[in-house]
């Protein structure tokens, strides 16, 4: 369950820069999980829960964007949105490809409350 140690990520990224930037509490996570990374979201979700407990990251809600997996054929330069596990060119039935989105994982924004103010969006 790879999960935990993406939530175990996740939860230190976004605590060390609530520390920096002096926020009292964060409200949301929205993260984008590209399809490649196959994570499960409701186990990030437990897993993360899980972690929290205690911290000003505790009730956080995380939203999570599912990314879907993009290619550029080598062969006739075009892009496609890869469906299948097996990758192939739609276009030329070319296997040479390079991986263009889909496999990574980001965190898009937080919404955070700072020392005595109204909920930010970062």
């Amino acid at each position: 369950m790879h999960e935990f140690s993406l939530a175990m990520d996740i939860f230190n990224i976004v605590l060390e820069t609530a520390k920096k930037e002096k926020v009292k509490k964060v409200y949301s996570i929205k993260l984008e999980v590209g399809k490649l990374m196959a994570v499960i979201p409701d186990s990030l979700l437990f897993s993360f829960e899980t972690i929290s407990r205690g911290t000003i990251l505790e009730d956080t809600k995380l939203e999570i964007d599912e990314v879907p997996v993009k290619a550029r054929c080598k062969n006739c330069k075009r892009e496609f949105e890869v469906n299948e596990l097996f990758f192939m060119c739609p276009y030329c039935k070319s296997t040479d490809l390079k991986i263009i989105s889909g496999r990574d994982m980001f965190i898009k924004s937080l919404e955070v409350e700072k020392n005595g103010s109204d909920k930010l969006k970062t």
